[in-house]
């Protein structure tokens, strides 16, 4: 006895060890989890699910997981029917996620699975998380559970198995309510009233929500033993929330070598669970409850074997229990016990295969109630043979009842986690490897995009430069030419002058003329507008081909759509407010006094004042204005004497010498009334005469000095329109080179997120493969250390 004493210390303070050092890597995996990597649930399919297992195996020859482990989950089948064999399909036990389909689920349990891996991985590691949690909970509850000397026994079963009269059995008493109808509706714990509640036989029902404790008489109400199925009875008609739990302390008179609550070895605690099937609150309340329990005696109906929630249960339960004590209750009221046994056996290998190997001493055929009715002389061998195995069960083979279940789910654990890493691992090896060959790709991409941009910008930028400057400088010269033609009378397009009315319309034929030439300079505005369209047109053109050629194939075309008919369109929209469309002032068309008889212009000319202010081409027009002038100069005189330029001094004094000498002749005298009445009659004849060609002269005169500039040789409007024109060829361009630069912006980002995607792909899963690696190694380390426990026989 000392040495399993010694043995079961040793083995449970590794497995504490075992348990610490599990829950720090669970915790671990978690915290990676939800913080730096997605963790992938592994889907097994054939041979590369068996090929998985092996590399999980082939690290170390004891670490083998339970049989159990390797057992398809059995489909809740009727409960008479023989099961079938085992697939040996090996997966997940403890971190399994196994939704729930309904009716789907049933003779397909692959639908579970199914539907986990249709889910998003994100919604898949949150269920993972879930599980995990619970993992540490339970982790944390084993702790307790074998640091604790209590060895804890629930009984539990489906409705009207026996439970309760199995536990009176035990007890050679009858202290817990028994009927043909189920009446065990909660919890209710035995304890030796010796042991624990000094000698004193009473039932303490727990308060809700408070801590018990057996030295405060606040957190529990005192009732008989007696009083146990009232209060039972009572429970009845409360919500199965608010069941309450019992402590119920009393003595068994029997030696401890008979006894099992008092038995002198070991602390034991007899729970007497509620129906497996009365409700889901309570079936789901005994699954929680079962993670602080040692040794699950689980008794089943002889007349119904296993119902779909005991095989839930025992499923459950297999996760840290590879053995269960079973009780095949109410054996004796079968006929055909042999083909009971063998269905019954059949289930068991199913559900619980190491228990089905330890039959002889973990499944007992019984009749509890037989046993309150016998005499002591008379007692049933059966039941005595169950008292005994369950006595070495629970006293003599302590490692194995109470720190096995505990290795059991550590290893089904440890195989799990150890599972994830691997399967994780692969991925992540397989992501880095993947990252590294589309980087290998999207790098040189970016740069080919990047090179490709500044380039074209150049390009778009000298192109825009170079049509805008070309515009500018045709416009300017094409509205140069077009004002000096109209300076001189001529209409700048090139079509004929309205025709003369007559010298009694003579000032709306000024004013014809005014507005033609006004309108002519309009027609060679829209003449450069329209080769400034065309030049910008096949600018747009050649800078959509410089992107076409360096820009991707995969970028999206460009929808804008150039309308060069929409070029200059608000110039048009202006059109009331403005004389023909050219921004000038309306005060332009208005004829005045000047447009029949430049008087101001004639006596420029005469005295060649004209020549200094008009510019290079001020001698031309002088010359032709002088030759109208010679023509009337033979009845002026002395006005004849007068220089083609400026007057000088000498002149001047020449001129009125000659003067004073003729005003002195008498001839002169006597002629000079005739001779100007006639010259002054012939200048007036000549300038009606001439009026049809010297009003387009005047009028074009006067339209060159208002659109000239006051301080260059160049026009205002001129100017004004050559860098309208411009400026516009300019925008239209400049929209061309945005556009395209919008393109390369945009190749760019989805070049450099593509870069960035997979850079940061490569770092997680650079991360993930090294922790994954460190993981397993940890795992397999605590794996070797708990499967190299012995447990004795």
């Amino acid at each position: 006895m000392e040495e399993h004493q010694k043995q079961y210390a040793e083995n449970r303070d590794a497995l504490v060890d075992a348990i610490g050092k599990t829950s720090g890597v669970l915790r671990e995996l978690k915290e990676f989890n939800k913080n730096r990597w997605i963790i992938h649930y592994p889907e097994l399919v054939g041979p590369a699910a068996a090929s998985k297992r092996e590399q999980l195996h082939s690290t170390s020859s004891t670490m083998t997981v339970p049989k159990v482990g390797e057992e398809e989950r059995p489909s809740l089948a009727r409960a008479q029917t023989s099961m079938g064999g085992s697939t040996g399909k090996e997966e997940m036990s403890v971190l399994k996620l196994d939704l729930k389909l309904g009716a789907a689920n049933i003779g397909s349990p692959n639908n579970g699975q199914a539907l986990v891996h249709s889910l998003e991985k994100s919604s898949v590691a949150q269920l993972l998380e879930g599980r995990m949690t619970t993992s540490l909970r339970q982790l944390t509850s084993l702790e307790q559970r074998i640091s604790d000397t209590q060895s804890k026994v629930l009984v539990t079963g489906d409705l009207n198995a026996g439970k309760s009269t199995f536990v009176n059995a035990l007890l050679r008493r009858n202290v817990m309510p028994i009927d043909q109808q189920p009446c065990t509706t909660v919890f209710c714990e035995v304890l030796d009233a010796a042991d624990f509640n000094n000698g004193k036989e009473e039932v303490h029902m727990l308060r809700k929500d408070v801590q018990y404790d057996a030295a405060n008489e606040s957190t529990y109400t005192k009732h008989a033993v007696e009083d146990i199925e009232d209060i039972v009875a009572k429970a009845e008609e409360c919500s199965p929330e608010d069941a309450p739990l019992l402590k119920c302390y009393c003595s068994d008179t029997r030696s401890t070598q008979q006894s099992l609550l008092r038995n002198g070895v070991v602390d034991i605690a007899l729970i007497d669970a509620p129906g497996l099937n009365r409700d889901s609150l309570k079936t789901t309340a005994l699954f929680a409850r079962q993670e602080e329990i040692d040794v699950v005696v689980f008794v089943v109906s002889a007349e119904n074997h296993f119902t779909l929630s005991a095989k839930e249960f025992l499923w459950n339960a297999s996760n840290d229990k590879a053995y269960v004590f079973i009780v095949v209750n109410k054996y004796d009221q079968i006929k055909n016990k042999e083909k009971c046994k063998r269905l019954v056996l059949e289930q068991i290998k199913q559900l619980s295969p190491r228990t089905y190997e330890d039959a002889e001493d973990l499944v007992h055929f019984v009749d509890s109630s037989a046993v309150m009715e016998r005499e002591q002389q008379d007692e049933s061998p059966s039941f005595a043979q169950l008292e005994s195995a369950l006595r070495d069960f629970v006293l003599q083979k302590r490692s194995k009842s109470k720190l096995l279940p505990a290795s059991t789910y550590l290893l089904r654990l440890l195989f799990d986690v150890g599972f994830l890493a691997k399967t994780n691992l692969d991925v992540a090896q397989k992501e880095l490897n993947d990252a590294r060959k589309a980087l290998e790709a999207a790098r040189p991409a970016l740069e080919l995009v990047q090179k490709n941009q500044g380039k074209v910008e150049g390009l778009v930028e000298g192109e825009e430069d170079g049509v805008v400057g070309k515009i500018n400088q045709d416009a300017t010269g094409t509205l140069t030419k077009a004002v000096d033609v109209v300076g001189k009378g001529g209409m700048a397009d090139g079509r004929p002058l309205p025709n003369y009315p007559g010298l009694l319309e003579v000032w709306t034929y000024a004013q014809d003329v005014r507005s033609a030439l006004v309108d002519s300079l309009e027609a060679v505005v829209r003449s450069v507008e329209d080769s400034a369209r065309v030049v910008a047109t096949d600018a747009v053109h050649r800078i959509r081909e410089m992107g076409e050629s360096h820009l991707p194939a995969d970028v999206e075309k460009s929808q804008r759509v150039f309308l060069p008919e929409a070029m200059f369109a608000k110039r048009r929209s202006k059109k009331a407010t403005h004389v023909a469309g050219l921004g000038l002032g309306a005060e332009l068309v208005e004829v005045r006094i000047s447009d029949l008889f430049d008087a101001s212009h004639h006596l420029l000319v005469i005295t060649g004042q004209d020549e200094e202010t008009a510019g290079g081409n001020a001698k031309k027009d002088h010359e032709e204005e002088m030759s109208l002038v010679n023509s009337f100069s033979v009845g002026m005189g002395a006005l004849t004497l007068v220089g083609g330029k400026a007057f000088g001094a000498k002149s001047a004094v020449e001129a009125f010498v000659r003067v004073s000498d003729m005003l002195g002749s008498k001839a002169f005298r006597r002629w000079a009334m005739p001779v100007f009445v006639v010259a002054s009659s012939g200048l007036v004849l000549w300038t009606i005469v001439d009026l049809p060609n010297s009003i387009p002269r005047n009028v074009g005169r006067s339209l060159k000095r208002e659109l000239k500039s006051a301080d260059s040789k160049k026009t205002a409007f001129v100017d004004v329109d050559a860098a309208r024109v411009s400026r516009e060829t300019r925008r239209v361009l400049r929209l061309a080179g945005y556009d395209l630069s919008e393109r390369f912006r945009v190749a760019v980002a989805q070049r450099r997120a593509e870069v960035e995607k997979q850079e940061k792909i490569a770092r997680e899963a650079d991360e993930a493969e090294r922790w994954f690696e460190k993981t397993g190694k940890e795992v397999q380390d605590i794996r070797t250390g708990v499967a190299g426990l012995q447990w004795g026989q």
